[in-house]
């Protein structure tokens, strides 16, 4: 009974290794996958800011959220956020863009404008929204680097 016993905690051990292993090179792939993704995003946003003004890449911005949103991607919809500070990064400055957008560094007056902007886009609710407008605040802020 000792070798049986022995014999079935060998196999479920078996087992569980296999799916640990299989589980960890499933998740690597998926993982630098994301990454090459991650990374496209940005260079894009940094190649189309080089050619553009800040309204543009606001622009752009959304109207990439808009499809990856009807496309329901939710990678390519946060892989937006990437984009527009890539953009900012490299574009123009657009006279009068920075007008409405907060003067203060404070996270939640921040967040409290991003989250006005988004309703009167129609996107309330939009959490990539308000990050978006949020990246639009820093941009003006002077937090984004530029190149």
């Amino acid at each position: 009974m000792a070798t049986a016993k022995h014999f079935i905690i060998g196999c479920v051990s078996l087992i569980v290794v296999g799916g640990i292993i299989i589980v960890a090179v499933v998740g690597g792939i998926f993982y630098l996958g994301l990454t090459k993704y991650v990374d496209d995003a940005e260079h894009e946003g940094v190649e189309f800011g080089r050619r553009t003004d800040q309204q543009g890449c606001q622009d752009e911005a959304f109207r990439r959220l808009k499809q990856g949103r009807r496309a329901g991607n939710l990678i390519s919809s946060r892989a937006t956020e990437l984009f527009i500070n890539g953009c900012f990064q490299t574009s123009r400055a657009t006279p009068g863009f920075c007008r409405d957008k907060p003067k203060e560094d404070s996270f939640f007056a921040v967040r409290r404008w991003a989250q006005d902007r988004c309703q009167l886009e129609g996107a309330a609710s939009d959490d990539v929204c308000v990050s978006l407008f949020m990246e639009v605040s820093d941009a003006c802020l002077g937090k984004i680097k530029r190149q």
